[in-house]
């Protein structure tokens, strides 16, 4: 006599990468020094490759202690889904102004919400907005780095195009009192004399 074996699994068994991270992605795929990137499970095409783009809207300098709205925008002609992860890793305050679309994770990484994963919208561009508060007098240089997802929208994470921005952005530099003067400055005789 045989004996049937059953082998009863349940959906904790399977792959992780089978769920897909459509409500937000895992921490650490920005591509900034020491992280990946979304190409680890998005791999159909070469990272940065395709018709889309991924564009942060950033100051070119920043004054310490301040507030600034930013913006990332995606987009990329015959997909439908979108997400993003960002992080300045710890550089200055990421601040969330629609929690509808964005989401802060760990203090460190912005990221897209269900809802900001605007399914089912073709080509974007998607644009996703955030506060920025900048670091403290002698921090220099700041690098944004984000990863961005144009996807297809099958719930699979084949046939979506991955994009990688660094943005930097530079201290402004205060200049001590009394060397505001111009060098060219000089004084003239006094017109008219004498005076009234």
């Amino acid at each position: 006599m045989k004996s049937l074996a059953i082998v009863l699994f349940t959906v904790a068994t399977l792959p992780l990468t089978l769920l897909g991270y459509s409500s937000s992605p895992p921490d650490g795929f920005t591509d900034a020094p020491g992280e990946g990137n979304c190409t680890t499970c998005h791999n159909s095409f070469p990272l940065n490759s395709g018709e889309g783009s991924l564009l942060l809207t950033a100051p070119e300098v920043y004054a310490p202690g301040e507030t600034y709205a930013l913006s990332l925008t995606i987009e990329n002609a015959g997909q439908e889904r979108w997400g993003f992860e960002l992080t300045t890793l710890g550089a200055g305050t990421i601040t969330v102004t629609d929690p509808t679309n964005t989401q802060l994770s760990g203090g460190l990484y912005l990221k897209q919400t269900q809802a900001g994963t605007a399914a089912g919208t073709p080509d974007g561009p998607i644009v996703w907005s955030f506060d920025w508060t900048a670091p403290a007098t002698g921090t220099d240089e700041v690098i944004f780095y984000a990863a961005g997802n144009a996807a297809n929208n099958n719930s699979a994470t084949s046939g979506d195009y991955i994009y990688t921005t660094m943005v930097s952005i530079s201290e402004l530099e205060s200049v001590p009192f009394g060397e505001q003067i111009s060098e060219s400055f000089k004084l003239a005789p006094s017109y008219p004399n004498p005076f009234n």
